[in-house]
């Protein structure tokens, strides 16, 4: 108990750390803001100095006309005429500068309203990040303060549990709102049973509902495989987004409603989810913005329900990925209907496997961790012991490949390989093993478990060679499911 507290302490320093870092760069980018208001004010100058000489030039070309009159008949009428003639070319020019201003204008105003935006969005960004700071740093201060207290330490570390997970999640959003606005979110097409896809689903309403007081159904109508092919992570992301969004504005005593469809089109199964709940509902003029970035319809109701306003934009975006796509009708005060479509592929021929995930024993078989940072190894190293894994630790790849290449074939039963190392990174460590002149190496798991989590480092890992990727922080039944699949038979 005393190294699980150990554990846990360092774990949550690190966590408080890399919240610094995060808090940190959120002040740089308060800093942009700050420049860019200036680079606004100078456009401002600007167009304040063309204003004055386009007055000026007027004034002259009166004047010149007035000479022109009073001189038409004199030799100098030449001259004025062209005086006036260069005085429309500098008008025609200050006209052309006039129409570039007025451009100018229009996006000094949508710079203006990005700018609003974005201060909008590092506020609440900022209130959405402290509070969870808060309450990890002051758990953590109450556990050091009640360890004789088995019962309130575990109660503390629960909730503090909650807190990082909503920190995840939050830092999650942020993440792929930016990979799908440069255009670099991918979909991770893979097999999934339907059955346990929609259980796990329902689990996680049921749970939201009960906490909240209200009622939760769920129907599911005519089921067309067993197994489905697509992104179930996102897929899962939109309908709990949805269903939590309609738990979070029914009042207790409500009912959330969820219905699923499927029909096969095309060789494909359209998938259509409605998720309905008689709550407060959405005003008739805010349902055009309903999918826009960090907007919500009332400020209070971020203060109220919280949320950074990303979770709706980002579901649009994974449905429409998915050749579907997300719609709305509500009533203020009545209720509301997300009416979600997607497509999916899928094989008549192949059946759901059932994996055996629970009472797992990995006793007699031999894994290599390969991570550099020493909280990190005491995390999965206890893990991995957890399940009878003997377990040997490199520091960074190179001393990983020297660890494979002297030791017998068949020693090593699976690697655990971070990416960022000093030495020798996990990719040209995975890709050096792969190379050596041995049997065992060709079918030896190399999992990839690292913090880079984006498509191309999924990319990356698997052009090295390796045989999975892990994201961290790593989700321990995911992790022994994953090795059970390459090393148990």
């Amino acid at each position: 108990e005393q190294r699980t507290g150990e554990y846990e302490r360092k774990l949550r320093s690190l966590r408080i750390r890399e919240l610094m870092l995060l808090y940190q760069d959120l002040r740089e980018k308060e800093e942009e803001k700050k420049q860019e208001e200036i680079r606004l004010e100078a456009l401002k100058t600007k167009k304040e100095r063309l204003e004055i000489r386009q007055k000026e030039l007027d004034k002259r070309y009166k004047e010149a006309g007035e000479r022109c009159r009073i001189a038409e008949n004199n030799d100098i009428f030449r001259g004025v005429r062209e005086s006036i003639q260069a005085l429309e070319r500098q008008i025609e020019k200050l006209n052309e500068e006039k129409e570039k201003q007025e451009q100018l204008e229009k996006a000094l105003k949508m710079a203006e309203a990005a700018n609003e935006a974005k201060t909008k969005f590092l506020a609440g960004m900022s209130h959405e990040i402290r509070t969870p700071m808060n309450a990890i740093i002051g758990l953590n201060s109450m556990i050091r303060s009640s360890l004789d207290d088995r019962e309130q330490v575990l109660d503390y570390t629960e909730k503090l549990d909650s807190a990082s997970q909503y920190l995840l999640a939050l830092l999650n959003d942020i993440l792929d709102m930016s990979r799908i606005e440069s255009g670099s979110m991918k979909l991770a097409i893979r097999a999934f049973e339907g059955d346990k896809f929609w259980d796990n689903v329902n689990m996680l309403a049921k749970a939201q509902a009960v906490m909240a007081g209200v009622g939760y159904s769920f129907e599911r109508r005519k089921t067309i495989s067993e197994v489905y092919i697509g992104d179930s992570t996102r897929l899962e992301q939109i309908m709990v987004n949805l269903i939590n969004n309609a738990v979070k504005f029914t009042p207790k005593g409500g009912n959330v409603n969820v219905s699923v469809a499927e029909q096969e089109t095309d060789g494909r199964v359209q998938l259509t989810a409605v998720v309905s709940d008689n709550g407060i509902g959405i005003a008739k003029d805010f349902l055009p913005k309903v999918f826009e970035i960090f907007t919500q319809e009332h400020e209070e109701n971020t203060r109220v329900y919280g949320g950074s306003g990303l979770g709706l934009s980002i579901a649009r975006n994974y449905a429409r990925m998915m050749d579907g796509d997300i719609t709305v009708e509500s009533a203020e005060g009545k209720g509301t209907v997300f009416t979600v479509t997607a497509k999916l592929d899928f094989d008549r021929r192949k059946k759901a496997r059932k994996e055996r995930t629970e009472n797992i024993s990995f006793e007699g078989k031999r894994i290599l961790l390969v991570e550099d940072h020493p909280l990190n190894v005491i995390v999965a190293k206890g893990l991995l012991e957890k399940k009878q894994f003997e377990v040997v630790t490199a520091e960074n790849g190179k001393k990983a490949v020297e660890l494979v290449t002297d030791a017998p074939e068949y020693y090593f039963d699976a690697i655990l390989m971070d990416i960022r190392m000093p030495v020798l990174d996990g990719i040209e460590a995975a890709r050096q093993i792969r190379a050596l002149d041995r049997a065992d190496v060709k079918e030896l798991p190399i999992i990839a478990m690292t913090a880079n989590a984006g498509d191309e480092d999924r990319r990356q890992t698997k052009e090295a060679g390796m045989s999975e990727h892990l994201a961290k922080p790593i989700d321990p039944k995911l992790l022994y499911t994953t090795l059970q699949k390459f090393i148990l038979p």
